[in-house]
């Protein structure tokens, strides 16, 4: 489960407001019942929204067809396996590992 909570100093609500998130990967027919303890966490509620979607995986690698489509959002934080699908992708399409490693400087002549 991910809890995430951010206010008015993150200019994203009014003062003494918070917007907060509560995600999980749905294990049950009741997915309102498996984020309960962390609604609790966040105390007093004035609003809430329970959203529930399906996390979509492409049906093949893209190598037959050039067609290289990403997987869905889960509940990871911080987007942590977008960015591998991204680097997987970057992979598969190149045919090499993506380097993002600090590159000496060239100096201007």
């Amino acid at each position: 489960m991910y809890v995430f909570a951010c206010s008015s100093q993150h200019n994203v609500c009014a003062k003494g407001k918070y917007l907060a998130f509560v995600s999980t990967t749905v294990e049950t027919a009741n997915p309102h019942l498996e984020i309960q303890p962390g609604l609790d966490l966040l105390g007093a509620i004035d609003e809430k929204f329970i959203h529930v979607s399906d996390i979509l995986v492409p049906t093949n690698d893209g190598a037959q067809d050039k067609c290289f489509i990403s997987k869905g959002y889960d509940a990871t934080t911080h987007f942590q396996t977008t960015v591998e699908d991204v680097l997987e992708m970057y992979t598969r399409i190149t045919g090499k590992t993506l380097d993002l490693s600090e590159k000496e400087k060239v100096e201007a002549r």
